[in-house]
């Protein structure tokens, strides 16, 4: 073997690794570990998006919670606490997010997969989506943490509670607490 080929695979071979484990970078391993991404079209509610596919849902291109940002999850009730910028997530934005009378529409993702489509819920709306909700008076500042509740039960013999779904409680991992 000449010296140009051997030199050629070895060039190979490194742009290949370097491409492997750029393509590994930590921010996309965190970041769709566990997220909470909001639509790409604002102006959709949970109602005009319920009963789409979530493959079809376009998304933001970065998300409003990621794996980084969550220091426990309580499997028992589904309580979410986040780090200290807390105020970064619900402060100033909650009073447009929670103004969708119809829910502001929401996808869940753990380990790069569409496990659930939720919705923010104002308080005050008669309104329920047939999707896990956060409601704005779930939301504890001081605890810094939210609840996220379950869709309403409309039969209890095919109900399925999406938010107790393995993949999740997989990319949680060593942050689930009892």
């Amino acid at each position: 073997m000449n010296i140009k080929k051997l030199f050629i695979i070895i060039t190979n071979a490194i742009l290949t690794i370097l491409i492997i484990s750029c393509n590994d970078s930590d921010d996309t391993e965190f970041q769709d570990r566990f997220a909470l991404y909001l639509l790409k079209n604002d102006t959709l509610t949970t109602n005009d998006v319920q009963d789409s596919a979530l493959v079809t849902i376009e998304l933001k291109d970065v998300p409003i919670i990621t794996y980084d940002d969550i220091t426990a999850y309580r499997k028992e009730d589904h309580k979410v606490y986040l780090n200290n910028s807390f105020s970064y997530y619900f402060g100033e934005d909650s009073l447009r997010i929670f103004s969708y009378y119809l829910g502001k529409p929401f996808v869940l993702i753990a380990n790069d997969e569409r496990i659930y489509l939720g919705s923010f819920i104002s308080g005050l709306s008669s309104w329920s989506p047939g999707t896990p909700q956060i409601l704005d008076y779930a939301i504890n500042d001081s605890e810094k943490s939210f609840v996220i509740s379950g869709a309403p039960i409309y039969n209890e013999s095919t109900f399925v509670d999406v938010r107790n779904d393995k993949r999740i409680f997989r990319a949680l991992g060593n942050k689930i607490i009892d």
